[in-house]
């Protein structure tokens, strides 16, 4: 690479200093030699001090946005994208890890596939009981994606700003009308672009944590459903018989004590799609 571009790493944040800490630091710790400004987009209901007692070495810069009021991540991701100076934008939620290359592996694919809009990884994911690799397809088409009903992480994300700027002229970049998947929706959305790339390696870790989305199975269906409604021009039948099987799966994890262990059947379907290169 000829020069080292700024990189924006945008955390949004809600009553989780303690986790909030940790992944900070695992910013602080990137390999990348560049310069990464650190956006902390807090959501809490109160003003967080204990952010001024981190230390960072001059190229890794925290700033700190207090939202005034709870929002949600995707407002607060929004809020982040429109104050970041970054040529690239990457994402890490406050409950998860970035292992120390992730950076600079993501911006090598970005500056090979130059068209590239989005690169994400692999991720060790330790949620719902499970302790399995997360391993999507290394090239996802636009029409992959739109099969896929979900995609990656949004800690996995790294983003081009000017793609982001030329999409969403009006800001809003996550779609917060959405009930949920709305990472989802933004990578449908890049994919118009040109193919969505993903580096082979685990670069994220993702924990356990009270009050994640995945324990809120009403917004989840309402978030599938209206996908599915967004996008139904490009719906195949199969793809809405795919739908109304997940939606149903999700109705089944709100009987008393279901729950997170309905991912013990959808795992082993999403691990279909990641060994056949997306085409599930």
């Amino acid at each position: 690479m000829s020069s080292m571009p700024l990189i924006s790493a945008i955390i949004p944040t809600y009553k989780r200093e303690d986790t909030l800490k940790k992944a900070i630091e695992t910013v602080i710790k990137q390999t990348y030699k560049g310069d990464i400004e650190i956006i902390i987009v807090d959501d809490s209901p109160a003003y967080n001090t204990h952010l001024e007692n981190i230390k960072t070495p001059i190229n890794r810069k925290i700033r700190y946005i207090y939202n005034g009021k709870p929002q949600g991540s995707p407002y607060a991701r929004n809020i982040g994208i429109q104050q970041s100076k970054g040529e690239y934008v990457a994402f890490l939620d406050d409950d998860d890890r970035w292992l120390p290359e992730k950076t600079s592996k993501q911006l090598e694919l970005m500056e090979k596939y130059k068209r590239c809009p989005l690169v994400i990884c692999y991720s060790h994911d330790m949620r719902f009981g499970q302790d399995r690799i997360q391993k999507p397809p290394e090239v996802i088409s636009h029409k992959t994606i739109i099969k896929s009903f979900n995609l990656s992480s949004t800690s996995s994300y790294f983003v081009r700003k000017n793609l982001l700027n030329i999409m969403c002229k009006d800001k809003k970049y996550f779609d917060i009308s959405l009930p949920s998947a709305q990472e989802y929706d933004l990578a449908i959305r890049l994919s118009m672009f040109d193919d969505v790339r993903c580096v082979p390696e685990v670069l994220i870790e993702q924990f356990a944590c009270s009050g994640q989305i995945s324990e809120n199975w009403n917004r989840k269906i309402k978030g599938i459903k209206a996908i599915a409604k967004k996008y139904k021009h490009e719906y195949t039948i199969k793809d809405k018989v795919k739908t109304f099987g997940i939606v149903n799966l999700f109705r089944i994890a709100k009987i008393p004590g279901v729950g997170n262990k309905i991912y013990k059947i959808i795992i082993p379907i999403k691990k279909v799609y990641e060994n056949t290169g997306g085409v599930a």
